[in-house]
């Protein structure tokens, strides 16, 4: 049975989160697993190195390609969401995808096999995001990361077991992270108008997110889930 017929039988969903690196994402995600326990989370990049560390055959084919240097083709990415998702909706599962499709080919493509039925898009500034990463200083030595917003070390710019010098990563530094988020807003945007043409997309504005995800939450009840 086709993935999409299986979704059609059991009356499970596909939804995709979008949002900017360093946008609370993850902190969204995992609000979202708890209130809604039928649903999967599957993160492209965790499954992708799953496979390769496991060995499979898709797990292969994507080394090949990682090991040259090279990209994974969309093809191969789809066949390993596939796979992963397939297995999650036999046991009644709703699927959460992050991390792909990252672009409108790759959501054209994706169509193919699945439809996505929810899209919840996280409008968060990028000064928002520039200033928490900013605040992000890790110790060489051990990775121990910290956050001058909510986990400062109790010496300034040392580490506290250590004594030694935090530093901070270059993708860290402000000029960096707003390189990237221009990156992702030039590649998302035209994503973000392909869902809300069809309908299944909803943009949540905020600084916060313990304020937006009231509202992602109330919006997730309303498409059907439980």
């Amino acid at each position: 049975m086709a993935v999409d017929d299986l979704s059609d039988a059991l009356d499970e969903k596909f939804l995709l989160i979008l949002g900017k690196p360093g946008g609370g994402k993850g902190t969204i995600s995992k609000k979202i697993l708890k209130d809604f326990p039928d649903t999967e989370h599957i993160s492209t990049g965790d499954i992708l190195r799953q496979h390769v560390r496991n060995e499979t055959e898709l797990g292969k084919e994507a080394k090949a390609y990682m090991d040259r240097g090279d990209l994974v083709p969309d093809e191969l990415m789809i066949s390993l969401v596939l796979e992963d998702s397939m297995d999650a909706m036999k046991c009644g599962k709703h699927i959460l995808l992050d991390g792909f499709p990252r672009t409108i080919e790759q959501a054209a493509a994706l169509d193919e096999d699945i439809d996505v039925e929810v899209v919840v898009d996280l409008n968060i500034p990028t000064e928002t995001i520039v200033d928490r990463i900013a605040d992000r200083w890790i110790h060489p030595g051990s990775g121990r990361v910290y956050n001058y917003s909510y986990n400062p070390p109790l010496h300034h710019g040392k580490d506290n077991e250590s004594g030694e010098d935090l530093v901070q990563r270059e993708d860290d530094k402000p000029e960096t992270v707003r390189k990237r988020l221009d990156a992702y807003d030039k590649v998302t945007s035209p994503l973000i108008q392909y869902y809300e043409k069809k309908g299944v997309l909803k943009t949540f504005s905020g600084t916060m997110s313990n304020k937006i995800y009231p509202d992602v939450k109330k919006w997730l009840k309303d498409a059907g889930l439980n």
